[in-house]
């Protein structure tokens, strides 16, 4: 009876810092904030080709898409605000912004072109104008990002850490998604924790969770006394608060099925208290393979130094601007209409180039 695994056992320390660490990226607001940016310009692009495109072309896609994808972006621009503060209730199922939005995301993702569809499934390449549009639409996916929703059927969602770590399971056969790199000295796992609850018990407090066998000091070698261990059963998981504790899926070949469900008690390894200042702290870490270099950025009343699009954050809100070369950035104006001085960083270049200032200027 086991959920080891003998590639990424849970008992090696450097997969549990990596484990660690991607459930971190995965709960972080940097990484979602990318998710909807990547998915407002996917959003751009595909009302572009609608307009532009001719008839024949844009016929194969399924004609709500358009309406789903706009869905969708409504939701990430209702539940960023609620994340910059610390709100992680927006993973909740039914209630929560980002887990309602998987819905419309995932009809994009069946309906996206039906003539290259079998049931929902993709079964051959896209024209190469439309696979432009799907690579768009693919980089607002992280692998591992619907593992914060509770799961809905009183089952942990994670068993082995080989489903986060194993750079297999990041390809398919018409998709890849990039392999996270990991800053090299990850900080340890923390390894004591008081708070311990048991399967259907509410959990407390938002973080990550491991599930554990306790080990007891006994009294005459019979009568359990007081703590005095723990044993690892299995992968960590990212519990919001107010969800319960779920049950786990163990291995046992003995069994008819050769796998059953048991309770389990889960340790907090890490209580997630960030954002609740309203503060979020440079999580760029988080995000090294795909910036070699520092962004490109420009402050207000600074001259553009290319043309392109430009985003920003102010008090968990995002705004967006098209400057061109030479302009002087804009204000940020929020919803009541004030201004803001605001720091723009390059999200894409019209000359195409590079929005890195690394890979640009050496």
């Amino acid at each position: 009876m086991t959920n080891e695994n003998p590639t990424y056992p849970m008992t090696d320390q450097q997969v549990r810092r990596r484990l660690f660490w991607l459930l971190q990226r995965l709960s972080s607001y940097s990484l979602w904030r990318r998710k909807r940016d990547a998915w407002a310009l996917f959003a751009e692009k595909f009302e572009a080709a609608l307009k532009t495109w001719p008839e024949e072309s844009t016929q194969g896609f399924h004609p709500k898409c358009i309406i789903w994808i706009y869905d969708a972006l409504r939701l990430y621009d209702e539940g960023l605000p609620e994340l910059a503060v610390g709100n992680r209730q927006v993973w909740q199922r039914i209630t929560g912004e980002f887990h309602q939005l998987f819905r419309p995301v995932d009809l994009v993702s069946k309906f996206f072109y039906p003539r290259c569809h079998e049931r929902w499934t993709q079964v051959e390449a896209y024209p190469p104008e439309v696979e432009t549009l799907n690579k768009l639409r693919i980089t607002a996916e992280y692998r591992g990002d619907n593992l914060l929703y509770p799961p809905h059927n009183n089952v942990s969602n994670i068993i082995y850490a080989d489903h986060l770590l194993d750079p297999k399971e990041y390809t398919w056969e018409f998709q890849t998604e990039p392999y996270p790199v990991f800053p090299k000295n990850l900080p340890p796992v923390p390894e004591h924790s008081d708070i311990i609850i048991k399967t259907d018990e509410p959990v407390p407090c938002d973080g990550i969770w491991e599930p554990v066998k306790l080990r007891y000091q006994r009294k005459f070698l019979l009568i359990p006394t007081e703590i005095s261990g723990f044993t690892c059963l299995g992968a960590f998981n990212y519990f919001i608060r107010g969800m319960n504790a779920p049950r786990q899926v163990y291995h046992d070949d003995l069994l008819c099925d050769g796998f059953g469900y048991r309770d389990v008690h889960w340790r907090l390894v890490w209580q997630d208290t960030r954002y609740c200042d309203g503060v979020i702290p440079d999580e760029s870490d988080y995000f090294l393979h795909d910036a070699p270099g520092k962004r490109i950025t420009a402050r207000t009343g600074d001259p553009s130094p290319h043309s392109g699009r430009w985003g920003t954050l102010v008090a968990g809100a995002t705004g967006y601007a098209q400057v061109n070369q030479g302009q002087k950035m804009p204000e940020f104006h929020d919803i009541a209409g004030q201004p803001h001085q605001t720091l723009w960083s390059l999200l894409e270049r019209d000359d195409q180039g590079s929005v890195y200032i690394k890979q640009e200027d050496g």
